[in-house]
């Protein structure tokens, strides 16, 4: 078995560890199978993955298609233009192999990394997950992708895509299920205390609060400080002294949803955090964040987060 693991400055420390504390495993069950990954990067050498850690790599080889499988941790960026530019600089040579592959060449990638697969072209035409908060952003990108941001994992065969940062346990984990079988992984996750469950994103989504645009910030404030109340969007748009057309148009350019979505993604969010913090039953708690019927909020809850609220308090209730 030969696997490369393909890492750049900036990778996520946790995406490498995770991934060579399990392959370490894996030798200890399957000895002869040769699980010890290949790391290797652009220029070889010491890569800083913080400024406490430096990974030892290997140069990156001219061809890759001797490998079984391919791995991509995750990698920091602070938006997705630094993204795209990390595509052209850092990232590019990685691309330029992947392009390469032997079809039969397995390709896994987590958070961040699925850009860099999408953007070799590995993922046109099936089916991806990627990092929840730029998945929009990633299928204006790539639209020939089958994106489903709302799934932790996705297996459409040639390619394994995980979400954002710790779905890199269950990418790793689902990468050796493929490669060693279910009784391999089934040993390592229970020494790790991991069992790739997890199936949706969902629940760990939340709603983006700061911008830099003043209308929208100012109409967020006026949101959340009147989120107990009934409240109309002819309202909003006359506190702020706009018409409805220019408040709605301004919240589609700047946030991806009109007012009204974004008000109930508010209502959401507190709504998750009571059920966090508090025994309040559901229907206060649809009272406190200003919604009338209980039943129809408790639906939007459920469509939203992917749990029903009883489920979503017995998953994230702080003890």
């Amino acid at each position: 078995m030969k696997i490369a693991l393909l890492l750049e400055e900036g990778s996520t420390s946790s995406s490498v560890a995770t991934t060579l504390d399990m392959f370490r495993l894996a030798q200890r069950f399957q000895p002869d199978a040769g699980w010890q990954p290949h790391l290797f990067s652009t220029h070889g050498g010491p890569v800083r993955l913080t400024d406490a850690l430096l990974v030892e790599t290997h140069r990156l080889p001219a061809d890759l298609g001797g490998y079984d499988a391919i791995i991509l941790p995750g990698f920091f960026a602070e938006s997705v233009e630094r993204i795209a530019e990390s595509m052209q600089t850092i990232w590019r040579s990685v691309i330029s192999r992947l392009q390469k592959l032997p079809e039969n060449t397995l390709v896994a990638a987590s958070c961040y990394g699925t850009f860099v697969l999408a953007e070799a072209g590995l993922l046109d035409g099936i089916p991806a997950t990627t990092t929840w908060w730029f998945a929009e952003a990633f299928q204006q990108r790539y639209p020939q992708v089958q994106l489903d941001a709302d799934k932790t994992l996705v297996d459409s065969g040639r390619a394994i895509t995980a979400g954002a940062m710790t779905a890199h346990t269950d990418l790793a984990l689902h990468v050796l299920r493929r490669l060693g079988g279910v009784a391999l992984t089934r040993s390592i996750g229970g020494i790790m205390l991991v069992d790739g469950a997890r199936t949706s994103q969902r629940p760990f989504m939340s709603v983006q609060k700061d911008y830099s645009e003043p209308l929208i910030q100012n109409a967020i404030a006026w949101m959340d400080k009147h989120l107990a109340q009934p409240v109309a969007i002819d309202e909003l748009a006359c506190a702020m002294h706009v018409s409805y057309r220019t408040l709605n148009r301004r919240f589609v350019e700047i946030t991806g949803m009109t007012p009204l979505a974004y008000l109930q993604a508010l209502k959401i969010e507190r709504a998750k955090e009571l059920l966090e913090v508090s025994n309040a039953d559901f229907e206060t708690i649809t009272e406190k964040v200003g919604y009338g019927d209980a039943s129809s909020f408790r639906r939007l809850f459920k469509r939203v987060t992917g749990l029903a609220p009883v489920q979503y308090r017995r998953q994230f209730k702080s003890r």
